[in-house]
């Protein structure tokens, strides 16, 4: 049983498809599909279902992938570690941001004030197989919703009101209720973003359904809509604070508390290089620094 071998099985898993993971791997089916049969026959077990063209892992696949995989994670991180103690540096690094985008561009400059000589790789769309496990990841979740890994750090934890034009009746009411909200046209951010499923899961937390006119699947889009007085919102009271200047009034609902906290993610057992540690650093000093009070 040889390392290349098991590299091959964990691509055949993932892809449940000899064609595509031979494209992959740059090779042919046959000999890919042979590679397999060798590690079935030394192992003395099937790892996959077969029904034609169609592989599946069965249960000692699934078992023996747990251990591949966690084999590779320690090759890989094992691989980083003799890296760094002969001075390869690791100039990339990869963050993935689902919240907080008015926050990017401030963020990514004082990142690269701090370490000029790092690559920044920015994701805010998932790909067809999700985010990137590499990745460092910004997050938003709902207090008594979301459940936190124990690796996730929180960077900022803050209400989300209700965003009014500064011309809007209810303005002029001391307080404003759910009951006030009924009939206002709603403007939403898609559920492709986190901060519209915060949103959502915290309307129906409360059950009330927003009389949503418009949903968009873009943050600035958003913003844009509010300043243009197409409808009424609810939004984070500091990543968006002041995006609109004036012409947009946050306001609390009597009897409601919706929060979301934005937190940091890193994969558990990943070794993070010394470039991924100087970036986390630099991501909590800036939250820190810009929302201190």
């Amino acid at each position: 049983m040889e390392w290349n071998q098991l590299q091959k099985f964990m691509i055949v898993a993932r892809e449940e498809n000899f064609s595509k993971a031979a494209q992959i791997l740059n090779m042919t089916q046959p000999s890919l599909s042979q590679t397999i049969k060798r590690l079935e026959s030394e192992l003395g077990y099937q790892l996959f279902t077969r029904d034609g063209k169609k592989i599946q892992l069965n249960e000692s696949g699934r078992i023996f992938l747990q251990t591949v995989t966690q084999m590779d994670e320690l090759m890989q991180n094992t691989r980083l570690k003799l890296e760094e103690l002969n001075s390869i540096s690791h100039p990339n690094v990869s963050i993935h941001f689902s919240t907080a985008s008015k926050q990017l561009p401030e963020l990514l400059i004082y990142l690269k004030n701090r370490n000029p000589l790092t690559q920044y790789h920015i994701h805010q769309w998932q790909g067809e197989k999700g985010v990137n496990e590499d990745d460092i990841q910004i997050l938003s979740g709902t207090p008594g919703v979301h459940q936190l890994l124990e690796t996730d750090e929180i960077l900022l934890n803050e209400r989300i009101l209700l965003a009014l034009p500064n011309d809007h009746p209810l303005l002029k009411a001391e307080t404003i209720t759910l009951n006030d909200l009924v009939q206002e046209e709603f403007i939403s951010l898609s559920e492709d973003w986190e901060l519209g499923r915060v949103v959502k899961e915290a309307m129906e937390h409360i059950y009330f359904t927003p009389k949503t006119t418009m949903i968009v699947d873009n943050p600035n889009m958003m913003r844009e809509l509010l300043k243009s007085r197409l409808g009424i919102a609810f939004i984070p009271a500091l990543s968006w604070d002041a995006f609109a200047g004036d012409e947009i009034v946050l306001r609390t609902v009597e009897g409601i508390d919706l929060r979301r906290f934005i937190y940091l993610r890193t994969k558990s057992r990943k070794y993070l290089t010394r470039e991924q540690k100087e970036c986390i650093h630099g991501i909590k000093e800036f939250f820190a620094v810009k929302y201190s009070f």
